[in-house]
């Protein structure tokens, strides 16, 4: 019985060995931020300027400027906020570089955790690099995801939800940050459609149109996208000249949207759309698909080409976790709308092209590729696995697979 006490014991014993060994590696008994400097008001003032910069504008897609001064008052100010420390952000070629040092409550091991890391652009989306928690080295292709886990578990959280959902895209300069990022989608919803009348008008319009497309289908067949897409452009196109193509466009796409998304997007319109009935929207005989695909053109026709695949992204991450399982379809439903919003409304002349093939086309596989031989329910684990992160190439790889697919199609190109 010797041995397999042993055993048991070693097992009992070993996570909180573990555990105070990575707690003596990380904590250390200097701070490597030394530079806590007191917020004077004015500093206070501008952090919250900057944290709190509303979408009160017109524009969609607004951009900021910060100075490296700006970066170190807001997030010292967050931060402080939250725990005692201090914070030191540098401004290098293509890279923001952190330096943080937090004060740790009375403990046995030390009073401060530092924390250093690189906020570089990989592949057009931040990425973390370099991470270093007091002396334990993080691989890089686990950084991203230990910094959003912990995030997530602060009062951070909200100011994290708020960069995801709404920064589009980011510039890093030697001297100055450019963020561009987007109001709301309802607020981009509501530029877009509601602050012109005759905008207003063609959003009711197309919800008419696809009261009657509805109305008019036989329930004992699948709804196929292509039954709601194809009659609504034709529409757009009879109804549109050069000059109002795209505006016409947007609202096919938000008129579509609010009915495919009913229930997840309802919140998120900029007015109650009406529907006399409904039923599921379907492309290749799958109603996830569709789901992805229109809500995905919504976002991109809205200025929100980023926004749209973040959002696809984490969720597919999060289905990894806790749901029904990372899937490449889906995601390729993701990246097939973001092309199909972006090209309705490139140009006056993109839109045009785009409301005269989509009246020419058979059916969905038209603007849609078939990808349903793509890995889809995988766990996180299996995930991992296979692909260890979105940064890695494997799953970079994935990605082009897809995006090939979907430029292979005639209807996005020449556009």
């Amino acid at each position: 019985m010797l041995r397999p006490l042993r055993i048991l014991f070693f097992y009992l014993a070993a996570p909180p060995c573990l555990l105070a060994i990575l707690v003596f590696f990380a904590i250390e008994q200097e701070p490597l931020s030394k530079t806590h400097r007191k917020l004077s008001q004015s500093d206070i003032q501008r952090a919250k300027q900057i944290i709190n910069t509303s979408s009160n504008y017109i524009q969609r897609v607004r951009t900021i400027e910060l100075n490296e001064a700006d970066l170190n008052i807001a997030s010292n100010y967050l931060l402080n906020h939250l725990i005692e420390s201090s914070t030191e952000i540098t401004l290098q070629q293509d890279a923001l570089h952190f330096k943080l040092s937090l004060t740790l409550p009375d403990n046995l091991f030390g009073p401060y955790l530092n924390i250093t890391f690189n906020l570089s652009k990989m592949y057009g989306y931040p990425a973390i690099k370099a991470l270093k928690i007091g002396r334990i080295e993080i691989a890089d292709e686990f950084a991203g995801q230990l910094i959003e886990s912990i995030i997530k578990h602060t009062p951070l959280k909200q100011y994290y939800i708020l960069a995801a959902q709404h920064i589009s895209n980011i510039q890093i300069q030697p001297d100055h940050l450019v963020i561009t990022y987007l109001t709301t989608f309802k607020d981009a919803a509501n530029n877009a459609t509601l602050l012109e009348n005759k905008s207003y008008q063609s959003l009711i319009f197309y919800q008419q149109q696809i009261n009657q497309i509805i109305l008019k289908h036989d329930p004992a067949w699948r709804l196929s996208l292509a039954d709601i897409m194809q009659p609504l452009f034709l529409a757009a196109y009879q109804r549109s000249t050069t000059a109002n193509a795209v505006t016409e466009n947007r609202a096919v796409l938000i008129a579509i949207s609010s009915y495919v998304n009913k229930e997840e997007l309802s919140s998120y319109l900029p007015i109650n759309l009406t529907m006399a009935k409904h039923y599921p929207v379907y492309l290749y005989k799958r109603i996830d698909m569709a789901k992805h695909f229109v809500a995905s053109a919504a976002l991109a026709a809205t200025g929100a080409s980023n926004l749209a695949h973040l959002l696809g992204q984490e969720k597919e991450l999060s289905d990894a976790q806790s749901g029904s399982g990372f899937s490449f379809i889906d995601l390729a439903g993701d990246r097939a709308g973001l092309e199909f919003g972006k090209t309705a409304t490139a140009s006056p002349q993109s839109a045009r092209k785009l409301q005269k093939a989509m009246h020419d086309i058979e059916d969905y596989r038209a603007f849609m590729p078939d990808v349903r031989d793509l890995p889809e329910n995988m766990t996180h684990q299996q995930f991992q696995s296979r692909y260890g992160s979105v940064y890695s190439e494997a799953y970079q790889d994935m990605l082009k697979q897809i995006d090939e697919r979907i430029s292979a199609l005639p209807i996005y190109q020449n556009q």
